[in-house]
């Protein structure tokens, strides 16, 4: 299986822990592209060897798949890579690409996407999150092999909320008090909720930024005076007077946001006042907080879906932010009510892990 990021590695992961217990002959190669997937999950059990994918070269793409000679392979969401998907295709070795998402300004859609076309071709099936994914494809004469799956991503969540890991630390530190926790946030972020956290010393933040690196934590503090870092927190939090009346904390490890929103009152995700756009809201819908986001997430199907349903709040000032945050802590029916539409949409969505593992055995792409 190969991951552009973290995000897709989650993405796929309900995928592969099916098929390593449906088949579990077989050995799990995951490869990254980017540094930040690959260090997260070097070490995952999951897997039995996690490497970065070699450089899509004509010669080099061929021989390392020879090398390897996978039985199946397993592409997440976006990675489009000409040389390996040929090599693949001339092999004989069957390649899947699931939870796609299209849109129609992709360049497989304009009449000068020819070369990008072509990649398509050599997908043994694409699995789609949605109808209209699959209505592009099939504009573009790609009929046989679409199927509409769904995002396994909504599976993986589940399984998150599930079994959650579980904080004494971070128990200590909110205690009986309200909770907001901040996730994947930027500075742009951080400066939109400065100016409420400032103001509502009553309400304990948990702040989880979208990079850890020494020059992102000590700008996150300089933002929230006063904030205590994690692992500082975590040493000393059995002495009860050493933090008395911190009310801002900063996680600087990675790998705990996802269980973190089990302890919210209400949800920040960040990203929605980038150009890229907001974070994973799911890790926070499904377990049943209401979640704020900045303005930019039209890309995210399943945000907008979750703005119309009313479990995901999108603003676009400051003043939005402070507003809509004071109405869901001080009006507990709203607060309860905006996370129940929240869970529920998200429940729905789930079953893509299913789906997919049907086509992979219908089609005898892996065999016992």
């Amino acid at each position: 299986m190969h991951c552009a990021s973290m995000g897709e590695f989650e993405q796929g992961l309900p995928v592969l822990k099916q098929l390593k217990n449906q088949y579990p002959q077989f050995s799990i190669l995951v490869s990254f592209f980017s540094p930040s997937g690959y260090e997260a999950c070097k070490n995952h059990s999951i897997a039995d060897w996690v490497v970065y994918l070699p450089m899509d070269h004509p010669r080099k793409s061929a021989q390392w798949i020879s090398e390897i000679h996978p039985e199946l392979v397993i592409f997440v969401k976006y990675e489009f890579w000409y040389y390996y998907l040929a090599a693949l295709h001339q092999q004989k070795i069957p390649v899947i690409l699931i939870s796609a998402i299209f849109r129609q300004h992709q360049l497989f859609f304009h009449w000068y996407g020819g070369f990008y076309r072509s990649m398509l071709q050599f997908f043994k099936h694409i699995l789609v999150q949605n109808e209209d994914s699959a209505a592009l494809l099939k504009s573009i004469g790609i009929l046989d092999g679409v199927t509409i799956t769904g995002d396994t991503r909504f599976d993986r969540v589940l399984e998150i909320a599930r079994n959650p890991t579980h904080y004494p630390a971070i128990e200590q530190f909110i205690q009986k008090e309200p909770v907001l926790v901040a996730g994947s946030t930027w500075p742009e972020d951080d400066k939109e909720l400065q100016h409420f956290v400032n103001h509502h010393p009553n309400i304990q933040m948990i702040i989880v930024p979208h990079h850890i690196d020494q020059d992102a934590i000590r700008q996150c503090k300089e933002i929230f005076p006063g904030a205590v870092c994690y692992s500082d927190f975590e040493r000393d939090w059995q002495d009860s007077n050493q933090y008395k009346g911190i009310n801002k904390l900063i996680i600087n490890r990675m790998g705990m946001l996802s269980s973190l929103y089990k302890y919210a009152t209400v949800a920040y995700v960040g990203g929605g006042f980038g150009a890229e756009g907001v974070h994973n809201v799911l890790e926070a819908t499904i377990f049943g907080k209401p979640v704020v986001i900045g303005p930019e997430y039209s890309k995210y199907l399943e945000v907008t879906q979750l703005v119309e349903q009313g479990g995901v709040i999108a603003i676009r000032t400051t003043q939005e932010l402070n507003n809509t945050l004071q109405n869901l802590f001080e009006n507990k029916e709203i607060c309860s009510s905006t996370g129940k539409k929240a869970n529920e949409f998200t429940i729905t969505q789930t079953g893509a892990t299913q789906k997919v593992m049907q086509v992979i055995q219908e089609n005898r792409l892996l065999i016992n």
